[in-house]
C-alpha cells in the first residue's frame, strides 16, 4: 500500500469538501442538511490546517492535524450504507460513493 501524502490529502479533501456543498443544498430534509453542514465542518477546519503548510511539505506523509478530523471517519462509514437513501442526485452519490474509500483511507494508521 502506498503512503499518503499532504497533497494526496488535499486533493480528495478539496473534492469531498464540494461533494458536501452538493449534497447540502441538494436535499430537503433538515437532518440530512445537519449532517453535510456538520461534515464539511470538521473537513474545512483540517483544510485550514493543511493550507498553513508550504508547498515543500505536501510530498510528506499525511497525517491528520486537528483530531477532530477523526471524527469524519465515523461519519463516513455511516452514511456509505445509508447513501442511496439520503443523497438522491445521482452524479453526488456517484462522487460520495468514490471519495469516501479514500477519505476513510487517509484516517487509517495501515495507510500511513
Amino acid at each position: 500500500m502506498t503512503t499518503k501524502t499532504v497533497a494526496d490529502a488535499l486533493h480528495v479533501f478539496y473534492e469531498l469538501n464540494s461533494a458536501f456543498a452538493d449534497a447540502y443544498w441538494e436535499t430537503n430534509d433538515i437532518n440530512n442538511k445537519d449532517l453535510f453542514f456538520a461534515m464539511r465542518s470538521l473537513l474545512q477546519e483540517e483544510l485550514d490546517e493543511l493550507h498553513k503548510l508550504s508547498m515543500q511539505d505536501h510530498i510528506y506523509p499525511y497525517e491528520p492535524i486537528n483530531p477532530s478530523v477523526l471524527r469524519l471517519k465515523g461519519k463516513l462509514e455511516n452514511l456509505s450504507p445509508n447513501l442511496e437513501s439520503i443523497v438522491l442526485r445521482t452524479q453526488t452519490a456517484s462522487n460520495l460513493t468514490d471519495l469516501i474509500p479514500s477519505a476513510c483511507a487517509l484516517f487509517s494508521k495501515g495507510a500511513m
